[in-house]
């Protein structure tokens, strides 16, 4: 469910304005999860209003400060803005060939514009940060590194559920597997994973490839996608395994339920399913590229993006108990250094600094023409003041706009 958020503001308390869309976010995506989450926790200790349109103007004084999703371009609004940038790989050359023209198109407009019009940045790991800073002149104080977290409460150790799931879906609920957990596109690099898991079962490995694989954002051809994905192995028909739409609570457990994860992407800006699996104690097999290594650190293993570097990590883990168990002590161990109450913590800091004096008098709004020629047309009187902020002092009016 969207996260539910304050409709009252309550005097002397930080306001953050989220676009509609965000509050709305599902909580299906790894995208979604972290949105969810962080608002969550940030709505207990700021007040976090949606806003359909926040260029428009409204019969409400505007928020403290924005908090949006950078990849979806700037708000237009003239009070400071807080963006989120999962990362800026569209550049790197082991991902631009495969990322279609009108997503780099798009995706590096919205973003630049985004950031040129940001008072702050929020980043989830170190390598995207640097990516950040590479691409655009932003200064690099106000680029932050705040890693995601993950629901101990739900991506826990023993979650059952996953026999059901994959037996429903067409698998054997008794074969032990591999999983995969993100998105179809292909700078996943599930098909190196996917020819890795055919050299492993002419090995004699037993295990199938469970994949939960939602479409890509950065691909048009996403049932294309979806069908190679489901393919057989070649010399093992009935190990691939393509799950639908899951539940949080499904997708614990699928993740709960599996030998090993799997993550062989040529980018990631963060990795949040490999951090879920050590939080179920699953051991992880990741690349060595992005942000992938500094998530896992010593808790996974780290190999090339190859087929052949996958397979043999894959086929050294699952022929060793002992490095197994080791691997899932180590990650537990790790995962309960993040925690979604963290990331919310740090975006707040953020937040904070941004608008140092929080907290909007009833004569501190600034309403636009628009909003001040209706009132008095209803016959309401509408007090004009300016607007202050703490930072440097500056006064900021709301441009004069149309609509309600």
């Amino acid at each position: 469910m969207p996260t539910p958020l304050a409709s009252v503001t309550r005097p002397g308390r930080l306001r953050v304005g989220v676009p509609s869309f965000i509050a709305r976010m599902e909580s299906t995506s790894g995208v979604g999860r972290m949105w969810h989450n962080v608002l969550e926790h940030l709505s207990a200790q700021v007040d976090v209003g949606s806003w359909v349109d926040p260029r428009r103007s409204r019969f409400r004084p505007p928020p403290d400060v924005w908090l949006t999703d950078g990849h979806r371009g700037p708000l237009g609004v003239p009070e400071p803005t807080v963006i989120h940038i999962q990362e800026a790989s569209w550049r790197h050359e082991s991902t631009r060939p495969l990322l279609q023209a009108w997503f780099i198109d798009a995706y590096e407009t919205s973003s630049r514009e985004a950031v040129e019009l940001a008072t702050a940045v929020i980043t989830p790991s170190e390598s995207s940060r640097r990516q950040i800073l590479d691409e655009y002149a932003f200064d690099p104080a106000q680029v932050h590194t705040v890693p995601l977290g993950v629901d101990l409460s739900l991506f826990r150790p023993g979650r059952r559920g996953a026999e059901d799931i994959v037996e429903a879906a067409g698998g054997s609920p008794s074969a032990p597997y591999v999983l995969f957990v993100s998105s179809l596109s292909p700078r996943k690099n599930l098909g190196a994973l996917k020819a890795a898991m055919n050299g492993l079962a002419r090995r004699g490995v037993p295990h199938s490839l469970v994949i939960v694989g939602s479409p890509s954002p950065d691909r048009l051809d996403w049932k294309a996608q979806a069908a190679e994905a489901a393919a057989d192995l070649p010399d093992a028909p009935g190990r691939v395994v393509l799950l639908g739409s899951l539940s949080d609570l499904e997708l614990a457990a699928v993740t709960a339920g599996a030998a090993v994860l799997c993550l062989p992407s040529l980018m990631e800006g963060f990795g949040l399913t490999a951090l879920e699996a050590m939080a179920c104690g699953v051991p992880v097999v990741v690349s060595d590229r992005g942000s992938l290594p500094e998530v896992v650190g010593d808790a996974g293993v780290v190999a090339e993006p190859t087929a052949e570097a996958l397979e043999a990590a894959l086929s050294d883990l699952l022929a060793s108990p002992k490095r197994m168990e080791e691997l899932s002590r180590a990650g537990l161990a790790r995962a309960l250094d993040f925690s979604w109450k963290a990331t919310a913590a740090g975006w707040l800091k953020v937040l904070r600094q941004t608008v140092p004096a929080p907290g909007l008098g009833p004569l501190e709004w600034v309403p636009s023409n628009d909003l001040v020629r209706r009132a008095l047309q209803q016959g309401v009187r509408v007090p004009v003041a300016r607007r202050r902020y703490a930072s440097g002092g500056t006064q900021h009016r709301r441009p004069a706009s149309g609509g309600s």
